[in-house]
């Protein structure tokens, strides 16, 4: 393995599933997120101060985080390159929506899934802020589904994000199950 120096862009060891949180009619995404914990329920995702939707997040108590296939990367593509501040994103951009029933969120009608979060914390990590919230209600399109809440992977091919604006997606072939 070649050793390289570190470098802002160390992040670039993708891929990474794509998130897209929901603050008012505001839609961001965002690479960096993971689960944090089962009990309770936390979700986080990484903000920068300089996006419109850390100012966003700071008024409200609760968002959405929406998932997308692949068939979709053109339109995270546009919504990770355009700023709320200056455009309405969902008027402009046509993206289908409806208002989160708990959280003042959208949850794009697009997604194969998407969480609504009541703000649990947010907190500051070097250059950007850790923004963690409990999930109070998880949507999942029914199309997706197997049995015992499994998402079923011929039928979801998430949106990855390869840096640079490059998105790939899963080969289900590739799937391999190792028993416990």
């Amino acid at each position: 393995m070649q050793k390289v120096r570190a470098s802002e862009k160390f992040y670039y060891l993708f891929p990474q599933s794509v998130a897209i949180i929901g603050v008012g009619r505001n839609l961001m995404p965002v690479a960096w997120h993971t689960p944090i914990s089962s009990k309770p329920p936390l979700y986080g995702a990484l903000i920068s101060p300089k996006r419109h939707t850390y100012e966003l997040l700071l008024q409200e108590n609760g968002f959405t985080v929406n998932f997308l296939t692949h068939d979709h990367a053109n339109t995270i593509a546009k919504l990770g390159s355009t700023s709320g501040r200056e455009i309405d994103k969902i008027r402009d951009l046509k993206i289908p929506v409806h208002r989160a029933p708990q959280v003042n969120g959208m949850i794009m009608s697009d997604s194969y899934g998407a969480y609504e979060c009541q703000k649990f914390a947010l907190n500051e990590y070097g250059d950007h802020f850790l923004l963690v919230g409990r999930i109070i209600s998880v949507h999942v399109a029914e199309e997706v589904m197997q049995e015992k809440e499994i998402i079923d992977e011929r039928r979801v091919r998430p949106a990855l994000y390869f840096g640079k604006d490059r998105y790939l997606t899963i080969d289900p072939a590739t799937l391999s199950i190792h028993k416990k």
